[in-house]
């Protein structure tokens, strides 16, 4: 179907507008791209997307098999049968005019959408030709601007309200493919060209002549025909069959589309394929939107949609991203130092030994087990040896051999932080026990502690300037080594002693940037004084494990993701302590703000955090390599304009006519209105402010961004114009929405009324004054009446909103918003209660994830999975006590939170927890069971009685998430928990700590244990 087909041959007034944003990477694997999907419980009317279209506003339209849906980046707007009947059916092909009109292809004939209503095409069809329904195959636009129309028995085009004969076939016009040398058609084993003279047949190969042709493509290499035996591709005037092996060759093309970065997108029965320069690129067979495409798209952002008979729709875009883990032939995907090579090469140092990444693969250079201890933590890659630092000690591997010299004796219990060689080609070792040293040439380590001066004996990192100076990053200040003394920096300019330093950068201009773990911000020397850059300013809330300077960004890489701020506002910023900064998400690894690429970043701080090569930052994480690019976004975007939808008036929707004021009912007091602007960058968030000029002169924000609608009350009669604006643009008024409103005086607010009142005051003032407050009490009456019950709808939506937004939709648990809102109360009011107090009871806070739970959605669909998850709600249901709670955490991931108990029964919860899941029998559906595990992370809150708010919650399910992921890599169906070791006390006068919980390990204050007891240290 030309549905099924991306749009290629627009008009070239709006082509224009279409072009400026760029397509998918097509050097990326298809698995790095980023996708996003939406299914019924987003707002589709109907599971299966059979056709996509985007209209001149910038809304994205979507047909299924039971409506029509439009939407705008955020929500959906439906119409179904109740609109028009032949909505009902399946909704095949959508196609958009330049005028703004939507024309609507389904199997029970042809609809336009104009001005919000929809009309009915009858086509004229010959006496003697076929009857019964008119279904609608495909949709095109030629070069005149007129809406061809593939109907049962040939080509039709739409003249006023109906359908004209334009060419007649024996049998279906399945697609069409408007171009200069003519129209061309695709039937039943055939292909039909359009010239002067009648329609000329390319007729398929012999083997497909009873194939339907529903797509029709040109790309750069010609056309290319989707059949329901194969794609075709045009040559020397013949169809020549594409595709690998026999069976594979003739699968059945669901959808088809070319993308303006030369990719062609063909979806079949199994697969989705990449074909670039006339050969398949790529085959992919886990595509998001499952093994059911019906529908293929590319929107002018360069976004690829994929439209499934099983999984709603599915947005593709580049993201910032590639990934490089075990499917490049990373052994052990966790990464905690990334070094760059001088031949080139990449270093990176995991969870298991030391990889290198060489001809666009992994190569493996020393296994965990030769080293003194299996996690390389730091690198430092030379020309002709690589330094390896790890949890406990360090080597050197020369020639494929791992050496442990006499010199770093010293270390062998230490973790390697970092490693650095300085231009004076002295050696440095930050660990957690002292900075050493090692002289050029060779000779005994020098050892310095804090009887050298440190203030804190665990170093985190080495930073040599460019003038040379040597620069300590420590967990309680920043020092700098000079002729062999050790001196405390930025006390007398602003930088206090306590303060953690997790990484550190010179800029192109000479100031310092380091991160903080302390208040997880920025700190800038400006070689003067020190300038601190956090909350206050808007920044976002990471503990920075890596700083970089690219293409006039600073970009900041830390647990919580990353993200980049222009320099020009760190330079506003320390010219304005109240500036906030425009610093934007671009990884979104459970920050405090919303937008970025969801993902996962990053891991330790330290030397080696990172690698800025190429314009790509590399770093480490728990699944491989990330690469981010950080080459500037394109300069051109077109920004769609932002629209006011409609507006309620008495309880009826209005449509507002572009350009026109809105008269409106004498009554009409009380307005709302729906606006939006189409946004479908997902890096973007719009910020969509809005006003009533005329009644108010201030701004509003919205309180959902979610939630696009305003709503008044009690306005008096007057002329308004209502504006939209949307603030995260340059200038936002530029292209703000206005609509003029009218609401008319009623019969005692006309100055008329007034004067004629004036004139019976003079002989009736007594009958006059007893009407008015008749009047005037009716009308307080009435309008308390009104008041009354908008409060009482105003509280029953609020109440269900609310109910919405803490329960997950699946399992009908409470979800992370709900335990974020309840357990700092909960904890306020055990701290009442005499055993948490003294330390004897203790909440458990337990973070379970199922074992390989994807399985599930790949072999059996996505459907037994939202079943098992619904299963194991009710199990885990069964194992807590009135007052616990369980929480959907995400995906497969729950959180159980039991009251107060006494300590020390981690174990038996760990236990029982996994026995009951190991011997539940799933319900799959279909009469199929299976069984399955779970791994296990556990944790008492408080940690330690005598500092009950040391950490916060959040901080401990962050532990709990780490015991996790050992079960996990401990061969899963387990569990793991943490504890402080005996005798173990936080620091004295250390109440409350808001950094990385992990430094209680690297302390020494917490250990790690299972079921066979304690743990290896992390």
């Amino acid at each position: 179907m030309a549905a099924r087909a991306c749009a290629r041959l627009l008009l070239a007034s709006w082509a224009a507008v279409a072009l400026p944003a760029v397509a998918l990477d097509a050097d990326k694997p298809f698995r790095d791209y980023v996708s996003d999907t939406w299914g019924v419980e987003q707002g589709l009317p109907q599971i299966s997307v059979l056709s996509i279209a985007q209209d001149p506003s910038g809304y994205l339209w979507f047909g299924t098999q039971g409506g029509l849906a439009r939407f705008d980046g955020t929500r959906f707007f439906r119409y179904t049968q109740h609109d028009a009947d032949a909505l009902g059916s399946h909704v095949q092909a959508l196609r958009a005019d330049p005028g703004g009109r939507l024309w609507i292809g389904t199997s029970q004939g042809l609809l336009v959408l104009e001005q919000g209503r929809f009309r009915t095409l009858d086509p004229a069809r010959a006496p003697d030709g076929p009857s019964g329904t008119f279904s609608v195959a495909a949709l095109a636009l030629d070069g005149d601007g007129r809406m061809l129309v593939g109907g049962p028995d040939g080509v039709y085009v739409a003249e006023g309200d109906r359908l004209a004969p334009l060419h007649a076939l024996s049998g279906p016009a399945l697609s069409l493919l408007p171009r200069e040398d003519g129209l061309w058609i695709g039937g039943i084993g055939q292909v039909l060209r359009t010239e002067a003279d009648g329609l000329h047949p390319l007729p398929l190969p012999t083997a497909a002549r009873g194939a339907q042709v529903t797509a029709l493509v040109e790309t750069a290499d010609g056309i290319w025909a989707g059949t329901s035996q194969g794609l075709f591709h045009l040559r020397d005037g013949a169809w020549r069959r594409l595709g690998g092996g026999e069976r594979e060759a003739a699968a059945p093309v669901e959808a088809l589309c070319a993308d303006r970065d030369g990719n062609l997108w063909v979806a079949t029965s199994g697969q989705l394929k990449r074909i670039r320069d006339g050969r398949i690129a790529e085959r992919i067979e886990d595509a998001p939107a499952g093994n059911a495409i019906r529908a293929l798209f590319e929107d002018r952002n360069g976004n690829l949609w994929l439209g499934s008979m099983i999984g709603g729709v599915t947005r593709l875009w580049d993201g910032w991203t590639r990934r490089l883990s075990v499917p490049e032939g990373l052994g052990n995907p966790v990464l905690w130092a990334i070094a760059g090579a001088p031949d080139g090469e990449i270093w990176v140092g995991g969870s298991d030994g030391v990889d290198a990444w060489s001809g666009g693969h992994f190569q493996r250079r020393v296994p965990g087990a030769r080293l003194p201890h299996p996690e390389a933590y730091s690198l430092l890659a030379e020309a002709d040896r690589t330094w390896i630092g790890t949890r406990a000690g360090a080597a050197v591997l020369r020639h494929g051999r791992v050496e442990t010299p006499a010199a770093l004796a010293p270390m062998r219990s230490a973790q390697i932080n970092g490693i650095v060689r300085d231009r004076a080609r002295r050696l440095w070792f930050a660990t957690t026990q002292g900075l050493f040293m090692l002289p050029p040439g060779g000779g005994s380590p020098v050892h310095y502690t804090t009887q050298d001066g440190l203030g804190d004996v665990r170093v985190r990192l080495v930073h040599e300037t460019g003038n040379g100076r040597i620069l300590l990053g420590t967990y309680r200040g920043l020092y700098e080594w000079r002729d062999g003394r050790i001196l405390p920096l930025g006390r007398q300019t602003g930088l206090i002693d306590d303060t953690m330093i997790s990484a550190i950068l010179e800029l192109e201009d000479g100031r310092w940037v380091v991160g903080s773990t302390t208040g997880e911000d920025l700190r800038v020397f400006d070689g003067r004084r020190w300038h601190q850059i956090g909350r206050a300013q808007d920044l976002p809330t990471n503990v920075a494990f890596f700083l970089a300077q690219a293409s006039g960004q600073l970009w900041v890489a830390g647990m919580r993701g990353i993200y980049r701020l222009p320099l020009e506002e760190l330079d506003r910023a320390i010219a304005d302590p109240g500036h906030r900064v425009a610093a934007t998400m671009v990884i979104n690894s459970g920050s405090d703000r919303p937008g970025g690429q969801q993902d996962k970043c990053c891991n330790g701080a330290g030397n080696s955090r990172g690698l800025l090569r190429d314009g790509r930052l590399w770093l480490p994480t728990r699944d491989g390599a990330l690469l981010v690019d950080t080459a500037p976004a394109p300069a051109h975007v077109v920004e769609p304009a932002v629209q006011i939808e409609r507006v309620q008036a008495l309880g009826s929707w209005l449509l507002p006519d572009a350009g026109a004021p809105m008269a409106l009912p004498v009554d009409a007091r009380e307005l709302k209105f729906e606006f939006t602007v189409p946004v479908f960058r997902p890096t973007h968030t719009p910020q969509l402010r809005y006003r009533l000029a005329g009644y108010e002169q201030a701004w509003h924000e919205l309180d959902n961004p979610a939630m696009r609608m305003a709503a008044y009350s009690h306005l008096p009669p007057g002329r308004y114009t209502f504006e939209v604006a949307d603030f995260s643009r340059a200038k936002p008024m530029a292209s703000a929405a206005r609509l003029e409103l009218e609401i008319p005086p009623r019969l005692h607010e006309t100055l008329v009324f007034r004067l004629l009142l004036l004139t019976l005051l003079g002989g009736i003032p007594y009958l006059g004054y007893l009407w008015l407050q008749r009047r005037h009490a009716r009308q307080r009456t009435e309008l308390e009446l009104l008041v009354q019950e908008r409060t009482r709808d105003l509280q029953a939506v609020n109440a269900r909103l609310e109910a919405i937004s803490f329960t997950d939709p699946l399992t009908g648990l409470h979800n992370r918003r709900y335990l974020s809102r309840q357990i700092p109360a909960d904890l306020s009011f055990y701290e009442r209660d005499a055993g948490y107090r003294d330390g004897t009871d203790a909440l458990v806070f337990v973070l379970l994830d199922l074992d390989h739970f994807k399985s599930i959605n790949d072999t059996h669909g996505h459907a037994a999975g939202d079943r098992v998850l619904e299963q194991l709600a009710d199990v885990l249901g069964g194992l807590v006590r009135r007052g616990d709670y369980v929480a959907r955490w995400g995906g497969e991931e729950f959180l159980l939170v039991f009251r107060p108990l006494p300590r020390g029964q981690l174990a038996q919860i760990g236990q029982r927890l996994c026995e009951q899941i190991a011997n539940h029998d799933f319900d799959l559906g279909n009469g199929m069971c299976h069984r399955l595990t779970a791994s296990i992370g556990l944790i008492e809150c408080p940690l330690f009685p005598e500092s009950p708010r040391l950490l916060g919650w959040e901080q401990l399910v962050t532990l709990a998430d780490r015991a996790l992921y050992r079960a996990k890599a401990s061969g899963r169906n387990t569990w793991f928990a943490y504890r402080p070791i005996p005798g173990a006390r936080p620091p004295s006068g250390m109440l409350a700590f808001e950094g990385d919980p992990w430094w209680l390990v690297d302390a020494g204050l917490l250990e790690m244990y299972g079921e066979d007891g304690p743990a290896a240290k992390e």
